[in-house]
């Protein structure tokens, strides 16, 4: 599965994001399982159907200003899913310390929202070719 199409969403489209996420959750576990097979090590995707996370990235991006902090299901999603991220690219062969960060993020900023989306997919291309995946 592609997730191309879905990382195209605009900045506060609810509905975009929620087709995102479900999508991302897919393409998370095609990714799992492929390094599983390749590496015999366990990989997951478990954590990712956050539904208090989307919520809590919705409400930033409706209200387009910075809160005092993360709201915690939002951050505790973004950790876990930076770490996937960070096993993967080791896996690859890649340093761990090469993958970019993508649990710090301010997604009430349309910039930030748009070059994490970016950045992500990136990562998630990168996934895909390595894993003969495309």
């Amino acid at each position: 599965m592609n997730i191309d199409i879905f990382s195209t969403i605009q900045w506060n489209d609810a509905p975009g994001l929620q087709n995102f996420l479900l999508v991302h959750r897919f393409v998370h576990e095609e990714t799992a399982n492929a390094l599983t097979a390749r590496f015999l090590v366990p990989v997951t995707s478990f954590g990712l159907e956050g539904e208090e996370a989307q919520i809590a990235w919705t409400q930033l991006m409706a209200s387009g200003k910075t809160p005092p902090e993360m709201p915690l299901p939002l951050k505790d999603w973004l950790k876990l899913h930076a770490d996937m991220h960070t096993q993967s690219y080791g896996l690859l062969g890649q340093s761990s310390t090469v993958a970019p960060d993508l649990s710090v993020v301010d997604f009430s900023q349309r910039q930030q929202f748009d070059d994490w989306m970016f950045v992500h997919q990136s990562m998630h291309d990168f996934e895909y070719q390595q894993l003969g995946l495309m």
